[in-house]
């Protein structure tokens, strides 16, 4: 039985890895930082496998002291290592021209998605048994220059770069490290907002045109996750790949 922790596992993409790795008898702690969705979230999973080990665990992952309480629980109840590491978390930033941005929304957003990969992964790295592996997701906007995605490219592109290096110090440990980056994704609470956002809206609406396979939607990407931390992908590290139904070819 996989031991597996997943930030960001109460909604969207995360929510979705929960549900494939529930079905291949994992023992799951979902994270997020509202209690009320974790619940509904757990109960979602065992709705569909009611013999699922899952657990929910609240904690601000973009904070030191958040990540270190999250592992803290989530080793308790295991009871030995982390076979597998998802870093999913949302976010409740839309695309935003650079020139409207503050500074305390800069510090947010890098801290939100770039910040907490790096803790994450920092302080679970002594918990990892040799041979796990960690998913980082990003987006494409850490490949691809969009108007007002400045700082959330910046932020994506970081984590893209943080975990190809990583990927290569925890290869020692047989440790793998890839990223997935999706575009706009169906089913998640990021894409309603920028869906509902007269700028962000018009700008996605004709990006969306160009996904001639298919609008990407959560279990899409969740089905990358699940190949990349199985047995079959034991030999891929450090890659980026791009989930967007033909968006682009980045």
């Amino acid at each position: 039985m996989k031991r597996v922790l997943i930030t960001g596992g109460t909604s969207g993409i995360g929510l979705a890895t929960a549900h494939r790795l529930a079905e291949s008898q994992s023992a799951i702690v979902i994270n997020g930082r509202n209690s009320e969705r974790g619940g509904q979230a757990r109960a979602a999973i065992l709705a569909r496998k009611p013999d699922a080990n899952v657990r929910f665990i609240a904690a601000d992952v973009s904070t030191q002291d958040g990540v270190s309480g999250l592992l803290a629980a989530a080793m308790d109840g295991f009871g030995g290592p982390i076979d597998v590491l998802v870093n999913s978390a949302g976010g409740e930033f839309i695309p935003t021209l650079f020139h409207e941005n503050t500074p305390e929304i800069v510090d947010r957003v890098i801290r939100h998605w770039l910040i907490s990969t790096i803790y994450c992964c920092l302080l679970a790295l002594p918990h990892l048994d040799d041979g796990a592996a960690i998913v980082n997701v990003a987006s494409d906007a850490g490949k691809v220059p969009t108007p007002g995605e400045s700082v959330i490219g910046a932020a994506m592109a970081g984590i893209s770069m943080f975990s190809r290096t990583l990927a290569m110090e925890a290869k020692r440990r047989k440790i793998r490290v890839n990223v997935v980056t999706p575009s706009l994704v169906r089913e998640t609470l990021t894409h309603d907002r920028i869906m509902s956002n007269p700028f962000s809206s018009k700008l996605f609406g004709k990006a969306l045109q160009a996904a001639h396979l298919g609008v990407v939607d959560a279990d899409d990407v969740a089905a990358a996750i699940q190949f990349l931390v199985g047995k079959d992908a034991a030999k891929v590290t450090g890659q980026v790949i791009s989930i967007n139904g033909g968006i682009s070819a980045g």
